[in-house]
């Protein structure tokens, strides 16, 4: 908690306009351990000068149905999967927290080696991409840049949506723990480590000839220590 709340400050003082968390942000033992860590995430949060928008990864599932995880954090009502624009950029959450069945995860009610992203999903992604007038960045928890157990079963249904639409300059992705990046078909995927593994904060410069990201983000003061 403490890095978290040094991270959340460095972010702020970085000038940073709007602050997204992408998932496994608590991995409680317990549903009462779990509802007490979130909700000393979400105040922790608070203190970002911005708009703040939470993800879900399978951790916060394992007491939690989703519709409870965002209800805990304050943001009751909020969908699973959704969009919005900033800094002239058009941001798609997916949500791969599904079992290939299509059954969505619920209190611990999955196996986390197999996640997919529903069909009525990917045609929602392809409608907001087509719907698109600015670049977009899609952001996932699980991965959809290739095989393993920590990427989406269909990943790649997801990328053929992707790359058709010439639109997607980044994919940001997470749940392996481990940094990476790949280009396919044009489009930068980006796998961030986790904070718990003590990975710092990434800031994602937007610009009109595409994205930076700048992993690890450090004041410059810190930088040059």
């Amino acid at each position: 908690m403490n890095r978290l709340y040094e991270a959340i400050s460095l972010l702020g003082l970085s000038g940073a306009g709007g602050l997204l968390l992408m998932g496994d942000l608590v991995n409680g033992s317990s549903r009462m351990e779990s509802q007490r860590l979130l909700r000393e995430v979400a105040a922790l949060c608070s203190s970002f000068n911005g708009p703040i928008r939470f993800m879900h990864g399978n951790h916060d599932l394992d007491h939690f149905s989703k519709a409870e995880f965002y209800s805990i954090l304050g943001c009751a009502g909020d969908p699973s999967n959704f969009h919005f624009q900033f800094g002239g950029y058009t941001f798609v959450c997916l949500d791969g927290n599904y079992s290939p069945d299509g059954k969505s995860y619920d209190s611990g009610n999955f196996v986390w080696q197999q996640s997919f992203v529903p069909e009525e999903q990917i045609d929602w992604l392809r409608a907001r991409l087509v719907a698109s007038l600015q670049p977009v960045v899609v952001v996932s928890h699980q991965c959809v840049d290739g095989e393993g157990i920590h990427s989406v079963v269909n990943h790649e249904a997801v990328r053929e949506v992707i790359a058709s639409s010439g639109k997607v300059k980044a994919v940001l992705q997470g749940h392996r723990h481990q940094d990476n990046l790949k280009q396919i078909d044009g489009t930068s995927y980006y796998t961030l480590g986790a904070h718990v593994d003590r990975a710092g904060p990434a800031v994602l410069q937007l610009g009109s000839d595409g994205v930076r990201l700048n992993r690890d983000y450090r004041r410059e003061a810190e930088v040059m220590q």
